[in-house]
């Protein structure tokens, strides 16, 4: 029966965590769907006169973090249930790798956005909060320091997926509020170039600190 308890609470742990890794991936795959017309119709039609100019910068910020967003639901898989082995450090450098590219390409999309200071300087800060918590991730491994490091990684995995929320929230408020038309960025999305990054941020901090209490 002890035995039995104590087995009982980490599968527990292992189906939410499948369950949070699945939502996520859903989520994943139905962004990049919507993306994909950029890889394979290569028109002003797909990009739009507000993209088109600066196709190549949204390229590599682009492709880069649809990699990221994948390779790194992978790494939390197999970070969090303790396989840290050889694909668990291939992947990582990978996630790294186009991090560094894509915020470079988030950074250039932001300072060309035309007006808009407001949301142009929330986009600014996404890339570089997305370059930091990875950079920190980096810096806590090398110095073998494996629970900081898996804490600025879900950091980053936050940062990183925040592309994501961005549209799939940003749709949900535009069904729901009414903003004057904008062809950059309207109130909403203001809001959002802020608030889907720096909240759930927030919000993974606090349960990491929270967890952390737990543990003392």
């Amino acid at each position: 029966m002890a035995s039995r308890s104590q087995v009982s609470p980490r599968g527990r742990q292992t189906w939410l965590l499948a369950l949070v890794v699945a939502a996520l991936g859903a989520t994943l795959v139905w962004f990049v769907a919507g993306k994909l017309h950029y890889l394979f119709d290569w028109s002003i039609a797909s990009y739009s006169p507000y993209y088109w100019g600066r196709r190549l910068g949204l390229v590599v910020h682009l492709v880069p973090g649809m990699v990221a967003s994948g390779v790194g639901l992978v790494q939390i898989w197999l970070g969090l249930t303790g396989r840290l082995g050889r694909l668990h450090r291939v992947l990582g450098r990978v996630y790294v790798a186009a991090i560094a590219l894509g915020s470079c390409g988030g950074v250039y999309l932001a300072l060309t956005i035309p007006g808009h200071i407001a949301y142009a300087t929330g986009l600014f800060f996404l890339a570089v909060a997305w370059a930091v918590t990875t950079a920190m991730a980096v810096i806590t491994i090398r110095a073998r320091q494996i629970v900081p490091h898996r804490n600025w990684m879900l950091r980053s995995y936050t940062v990183t997926f925040a592309f994501v929320l961005f549209r799939l929230i940003d749709a949900q408020l535009h069904m729901l509020v009414t903003v004057p038309d904008d062809p950059v960025a309207d109130q909403l999305d203001t809001i959002m170039a802020w608030a889907c990054w720096a909240v759930p941020l927030l919000m993974m901090d606090l349960a990491i600190q929270a967890q952390a209490l737990s543990r003392r």
